[in-house]
């Protein structure tokens, strides 16, 4: 029986912080959380991906594409939310999805609500948007904002290690109970050499797109700007000459 091949994308990384606020960093909370989430789902019958697997920077376009190369059967972005609200909500693309999409996203939103109601936390719904993560996906795909950073009382919650693992476990048994997974027994031993690794052998990728996405996140260029588009001279000698600065320090 073909393993299901399930990817869990922490979100933000690197030199995108995500959102910012009661001394927490959005993107360590979204690896801490993923990192636990993969472990969990590493006794089941499935192959477990990650984006990134330490704090680096991906860009949301090689996101997408890592998942669509490995022919994944369920994408999982995990996120803390911020913005002046409270509570826990969950999002699909707001196009056209498969009804397996709407199906895994109420099942999993439901389970980990069901642990996070014991906390007193505001259920926020289920949500469509147009993030490209759940647009340029080929396979179900789900965001699920986990409480907000800039709220007191969800940061006091977030910074609680015994609640992150209940979360985790949660997130990972929501997708358990979505995707019908078998826990790993004798009689089904079949386990991945590494269930937790970043970037497995796929066929490469030119993510041109992405690469600009690089040279603005390292301060190379400022402004962005299609892959596409033609570069003066000027432009050209600009960039590198801020190489060449940057070498020199």
């Amino acid at each position: 029986m073909v393993q299901k091949i399930i990817v869990i994308d922490p979100g933000h990384g690197g030199s995108d912080p995500g959102a910012v606020g009661n001394n927490l960093l959005e993107k360590d909370l979204n690896l801490d959380i993923s990192l636990k989430v993969a472990a969990r789902l590493s006794s089941y019958d499935a192959q477990i991906r990650l984006t990134r697997d330490d704090d680096s920077y991906i860009s949301l376009n090689s996101r997408a594409v890592f998942a669509n190369n490995l022919r994944a059967d369920l994408y999982v972005s995990i996120h803390i939310n911020a913005g002046g609200g409270a509570g826990f909500e969950s999002y699909i693309y707001n196009g056209p999805v498969s009804t397996h999409t709407a199906n895994f996203r109420t099942t999993i939103h439901n389970v980990v609500f069901n642990y996070l109601k014991g906390f007193g936390v505001v259920n926020r719904g289920e949500k469509r948007a147009n993030f490209l993560v759940l647009r340029d996906t080929s396979m179900p795909a789900l965001l699920l904002e986990n409480l907000f950073i800039d709220n007191p009382r969800d940061a006091a919650l977030l910074k609680d290690s015994d609640f992150i693992n209940g979360l985790a476990l949660a997130i990972a048994d929501g997708i358990v109970e979505s995707q019908l997974l078998s826990p790993l027994t004798q009689e089904n031993p079949t386990i991945p050499a590494d269930p937790i690794i970043q970037n497995p052998t796929v066929p490469p990728v030119w993510d041109p797109q992405g690469e600009i996405d690089k040279l603005i996140a390292s301060g190379i260029i400022v402004n962005n700007h299609q892959a596409d588009t033609p570069v003066t001279w000027g432009q050209l000698a600009t960039v590198l000459n801020r190489i060449i600065e940057r070498n020199k320090l």
